[in-house]
């Protein structure tokens, strides 16, 4: 995330057992969904998923995440060292009962890069926090300088 002077790691992840992305156990890595579109595809969502934090490996990836706002640059390397260059447009608190997947995951459409992270209260009942936050991000079709 250029505008935060954030660099990490981005692995491929899949489902979990319960039929959710995945998200790395490594808080210090971010997952891309590797069954929908990829940064850079010229159509779809090509989402990207973080911690936020973890009780006991601290601060995660995306830490900073809800720090973004409309505007902002995110650049993503890809495997062959291409960069491409995004503006965040949005960045929305998403009570989780409510995260509108259909959308988040779209393999259609314009293209769109969506960060999704973990924000709001945490619920230490149920060990998890109440929101996501997500951020939508276009690309400017251009490279990093």
């Amino acid at each position: 995330m250029a505008s935060l002077d954030v660099d990490v790691e981005v692995v491929d992840v899949g489902v979990d057992e319960r039929g959710e992305m995945e998200v790395p156990q490594d808080v210090s890595t971010v997952g891309w969904y590797r069954f929908g579109p990829g940064p850079g595809a010229a159509a779809g969502s090509a989402v990207l998923s973080g911690h936020v934090d973890d009780r006991v490996q601290g601060e995660g990836a995306f830490y900073r995440l809800s720090e973004l706002a409309p505007g902002d640059a995110v650049e993503v390397e890809l495997a062959d060292g291409a960069v491409v260059a995004y503006v965040v447009d949005r960045v929305r608190r998403i009570a989780k009962e409510e995260l509108p997947v259909d959308e988040l995951f779209a393999r259609d459409g314009a293209p769109v890069l969506t960060l999704v992270t973990c924000g709001g209260d945490f619920d230490r009942e149920a060990r998890s926090y109440r929101e996501n936050v997500v951020v939508t991000a276009s690309p400017t079709g251009g490279g990093a300088a």
